[in-house]
């Protein structure tokens, strides 16, 4: 189950940082898929330390 759930935080961050780096036209989602990025690298090293 920890696996898992450091699998689907490493993918959602994977997608959510070339969606980040890809989008020129749309700042609002550029901003959001940075936010998303953000949040997902502090969730997976919090789960290296705590899980």
């Amino acid at each position: 189950m920890i696996t898992a759930f450091k699998a689907i935080v490493i993918i959602i961050l994977v997608i959510s940082f070339i969606g980040a780096i890809g989008e020129k036209d749309d700042k609002k989602l550029q901003e959001n898929m940075a936010f998303l990025c953000a949040i997902s690298m502090a969730l997976f090293f919090a789960s290296l330390v705590w899980l």
